[in-house]
């Protein structure tokens, strides 16, 4: 245990020594796991400096899920989340939506090595937004209310 708390003042000095403002506290961190159909969906939350909720789900594919003020509010968001995708993974199209998704989750990654390591020209960035923003209407299109099958709470962005 001493060992880990070495390498972690090594850790938060090094990151200091970058310009960062490191924060440490003793909290609590939690991962919850289920298992629907042999698929794991799991989530992590821990209390954050402001003493509230960080949650994010971490399987079948990271997002977060926001800040939370009390844990009842996690509980209940995560059980929403369980039941959807409950419901998406009995469609039978969730193996499509998972590859779907990891491409999504990949193209972003690609998008951010491209700027991050290339000189990029001013027309790739309007391309680029064309591009995205009609994946966008699809997406906005197919979500008509007649085709709607999940009610206890509304979508987010759409």
């Amino acid at each position: 245990m001493k060992d880990i708390n070495v390498k972690e003042t090594m850790h938060e000095m090094l990151l200091r020594q970058m310009g960062a403002k490191v924060i440490c506290y003793v909290g609590k961190q939690c991962y919850v796991k289920f298992n629907i159909e042999g698929y794991e969906i799991s989530y992590a939350y821990n209390i954050n400096s402001k003493e509230k909720y960080f949650l994010q789900r971490v399987k079948p594919y990271p997002m977060v899920a926001g800040v939370f003020e009390d844990l009842k509010d996690v509980v209940t968001l995560i059980e929403i989340d369980v039941e959807q995708f409950r419901n998406v993974i009995s469609s039978g199209k969730f193996e499509k939506f998972l590859e779907l998704n990891k491409k999504i989750l990949d193209t972003a990654r690609n998008l951010e090595d491209l700027f991050l390591y290339y000189k990029v020209d001013e027309k790739m960035f309007d391309e680029i937004m064309k591009e995205i923003d009609d994946v966008r209407e699809k997406i906005m299109n197919s979500a008509a209310p007649e085709k709607r099958v999940y009610f206890k709470k509304d979508p987010e962005t759409l």
